[in-house]
């Protein structure tokens, strides 16, 4: 709907309203400037939606409201009410607000950019979950480590009352993709505008503005997955895939021209230009089955000239400029082996390396004879056309694939970015080897394709922008880079500056956490929580923290004990062993060490205590493939089992009818049974069927009975309810459907009714209703989860008795908050 189709109306500028036809659209005429009209529209617009954020509003309001505000310079919370924002339908806040100029100090914006952060992963949830998860949001960015405040925690309509958090995320987010991108370029058009162009599985072209807004309808090629984007002069573009075609594009018409290849049975593994030295330049095309074509940037047809033979295998091709009138080789990657091709030479090749692992990116730099490379086994170099001398980068980035490179300026030096199976981004020195700043984090999946956008010493609020109080402002001539993930998101990132720009700083990513019980008079629960400069514990009724005592190694996994009735917090760590901790002195004093367990050979991964015939018993799961059994009144090991393969992910203890059982979850994709006397197992393994098993927990049945059900979460991004009696499943598969499950925790309602928690790497909490396999809400967090623990409701005394407590961490922090399913 256009402004003109606004139902809503006011009084024209001086004159009372006659009632008649004329609109907002045209009454702003009558304004020296076009922004008073808009600012007014806000402001009349705003007083129209009702303060109670569950009461839908008009959806114009929802369509266009922050669009007024927007081009009003009334951008703010007070013209763009909280109660409109979980209806809000337009998709664009984020983009609104890095196109505002800059917010003077006066002007709140706190709720709009706590929704901008979570907007672009929001999707089709519903309003209940929309709210809650602004709600939240807003609590992590407002108060972060931050007492209790019962007065500012509640917000009419939502599920949770945030308690604590420690969260700062990436704000970098340009786009989200409702398919996985495959391919990524920028192009110039030939009015001087800088786009972004991807290529999707799908068969999809995609345009985009610097900032994410999209540029201009979507290009359908009704073939394969677009993985190959080259950008030519007069605003053409070659796409070609895994349908063994190229076609020729014209953007800014939206027209195919051309289908000069089509190849059947084949997809294509290369296409790019190349010129030898005296001859003109070719873009090239090489198949799967080895074969290499050269086409006229022109004309879109076949060329004879003189071309290197492949083996009969997918290769990868980058021309290498030799500086000057010299022309170009050719670096050519097929599997593990690079040779390059010099035409000004009559042997052709002039040598050839051998990798660990198979080639998956090359590059030319701008260094006149350089490229660089990247494989499988992790290894990133650089060499010389010419004499293949080698520059491999230091320090060597994670054990891991290298999916993708592209080459940059950065600080004036030439830099390659490389993007690895781990989901971060590293800047590289072409000339040294030496990284540029730190990793870039906050993909959920592998970055599988770079580009770069011009940076420039100016505000950028306007050119490349950024969300309020972020301008990207980068030194000129130095850029910046932009990644396509396998998550779905376009990211732009400052070069050895880190991501979204100069907000806080963004902390190390959490490497585990838990809750424990009371750890003050208010009854209030401690978090545990660690990362890798350390471990500490939060009491969530003060917000004052108790660092652990140093001297050991990174924690890996926390669980908590009562011993004696004396409260414990149990520690496992990175060189594979387990710490004992007294936490009766309360949550302001330091831990005191009880004791250590040794038997492990690689860390722990999940823990769990539990109580067993007076004595209090923990199972531990480790890297090492090994489930373990001890008391904690004793300080000994009781048994140790190997039967699962690789390692052991998760362990939960689980109340049946034959009494206790241990249940631990594997990457060799089964669930395991365990008798706590014994250790042996308590009937045959669960086969999943999920591949890997990244979590299980004890799920309660309403039965007479009370036996529990086992809950698996794997790694094919699915939840399995098991009856370990039985050993069959119960119910449907629940699907999160944004990844793979990378934790489970159960909790009940204030009333009673059974909730499973379910999270992955996309960042949102699912909860489902157990007894019927309902989906009850969605809580988007934007950043990669990793851990979940619960805490069923208080005892009298507490902040919140009434309602169970849950915990989430990941890459960007921890946040705390009670859940309020039943009723408002």
């Amino acid at each position: 709907m256009s402004d003109a189709d606004s139902p809503f109306r006011a009084p024209r500028p001086g004159r009372p309203d006659t009632g008649d036809s004329r609109t907002w659209a045209d009454d702003a005429k009558a304004w020296a400037d076009t922004r008073d009209a808009h600012r007014l529209i806000a402001e009349a617009l705003a007083r129209l939606v009702a303060a109670d954020p569950t009461i839908p509003p008009h959806p114009y309001l929802s369509r266009h409201l922050a669009h007024h505000a927007a081009r009003g310079e009334v951008l703010d919370d007070a013209h763009v009410p909280l109660a409109v924002l979980p209806w809000e339908s337009s998709a664009n806040v984020r983009t609104l607000l890095r196109q505002s100029d800059a917010v003077s100090a006066v002007r709140r914006q706190e709720w709009l950019e706590a929704w901008a952060r979570i907007e672009p992963f929001i999707g089709g949830a519903g309003p209940d979950s929309r709210l809650t998860s602004l709600h939240l949001a807003h609590h992590a960015a407002t108060r972060p480590r931050t007492p209790l405040d019962t007065s500012a925690a509640r917000v009419s309509g939502s599920r949770v009352t945030p308690l604590w958090s420690d969260w700062t995320a990436r704000d970098n987010v340009l786009a989200v993709s409702e398919t996985r991108l495959e391919s990524l370029t920028r192009t110039t058009t030939t009015d001087g505008r800088s786009l972004l162009v991807s290529g999707d599985d799908h068969g999809t072209i995609r345009m985009w503005e610097p900032h994410g807004v999209p540029a201009m309808a979507p290009l359908h090629t009704y073939g394969g997955a677009v993985q190959h984007l080259l950008p030519l002069p007069g605003d053409l573009l070659l796409s070609a895939g895994t349908d063994g075609s190229v076609r020729v594009w014209h953007l800014t018409r939206g027209q195919l021209l051309a289908e000069p290849v089509h190849r059947p049975g084949t997809w294509v593994s290369a296409l790019t230009l190349f010129a030898a030295k005296d001859a003109p330049e070719v873009v090239l095309v090489a198949h799967s089955d080895g074969r290499l074509g050269a086409l006229d940037p022109v004309t879109f047809r076949p060329v004879d000239t003189p071309l290197p033979s492949l083996d009969p295998a997918p290769a990868l091709l980058s021309g290498v400029g030799l500086g000057g009138a010299e022309g170009m080789a050719l670096a050519v990657a097929q599997g593990r082996r690079v040779r390059v091709w010099d035409p000004r030479r009559p042997d052709g090749y002039t040598h050839e390396h051998q990798h660990e692992g198979a080639v998956r990116a090359l590059v030319d730099l701008a260094a006149p004879g350089r490229y660089a490379l990247c494989d499988d086994s992790g290894y990133i170099g650089f060499r010389d056309a010419s004499t293949g001398r080698e520059t491999p980068v230091a320090p060597a980035p994670p054990a891991g694939p290298v999916v993708a490179l592209t080459a940059l300026t950065v600080a004036g030096r030439t830099a390659v970015a490389s993007g690895g199976s781990d989901h971060t981004l590293r800047v590289w020195d072409a000339r040294t080897g030496a990284a540029i700043g730190g990793p870039l984090e906050g993909h959920t999946a592998p970055p599988v394709a770079l580009t770069t956008l011009p940076g420039t010493s100016q505000d950028t609020s306007r050119e490349l922008p950024a969300p309020a109080g972020q301008e990207l402002l980068v030194p000129a001539g130095q850029e910046l880079l932009v990644s396509a993930g396998a998550d779905h998101t376009l990211r732009r990132w400052k070069p050895g500056g880190g991501g979204g720009g100069a907000g806080r700083a963004v902390r190390r990513p959490v490497t585990t956490a838990a809750l424990s019980g009371p750890g003050s008079t208010a009854g209030a629960p401690l978090i545990a929580v660690a990362d890798e400069s350390g471990t500490a514990l939060w009491d969530t009724g003060t917000g004052r923290p108790v660092a652990l005592p140093a001297g050991h190694a990174p924690v890996t996994a926390f669980t908590s004990a009562r011993v004696r009735g004396e409260p414990l917090l149990v520690t496992a760590h990175r060189d594979a062993g387990i710490q004992l901790w007294s936490l009766e002195r309360g949550a302001h004093t330091a831990p005191a060490r009880l004791a250590g367990l040794l038997g492990h050979s690689l860390p722990v991964r999940s823990m769990a205590a539990f109580p067993y015939e007076g004595r209090t018993l923990l199972v531990t799961g480790g890297e090492d493939g090994t489930v373990r059994l001890w008391d904690l009144d004793r300080v000994c090991a009781l048994a140790c089992r190997e039967d699962h393969l690789l390692s052991v992910r998760d362990v939960a203890v689980l109340d049946t009818a034959r009494g206790p059982r241990i249940a631990s979850a594997g990457t060799d994709g089964t669930v395991r049974l365990w008798d706590p006397v014994t250790l042996r197992p308590a009937g045959a393994p669960l086969h999943c069927e999920q591949r890997v098993v990244n979590a299980v927990a004890a799920v309660p049945v309403d039965e007479p009975d009370g036996a529990e059900l086992v809950a698996s979460g794997g790694e094919d991004g699915t939840i399995r309810l098991w009856d370990p009696g039985t050993g069959r499943p119960v119910g449907r598969r629940l699907d999160i459907g944004d990844g793979p499950v990378a934790a489970l925790a159960f909790f009940r309602t204030a009333t009673g009714r059974p909730c499973l928690a379910a999270t992955g790497p996309g960042g949102t909490i699912h909860l489902w209703d157990t007894d019927t396999g309902s989906h009850l809400l969605r809580i988007v967090t934007g950043s990669p989860l990793g851990a979940l623990d619960a805490l069923d409701a208080r005892q009298p005394g507490g902040p919140h008795p009434e309602h169970p407590v849950l915990l989430a961490a990941g890459v960007a922090g921890v946040c705390v908050f009670g859940i309020r399913m039943d009723g408002r």
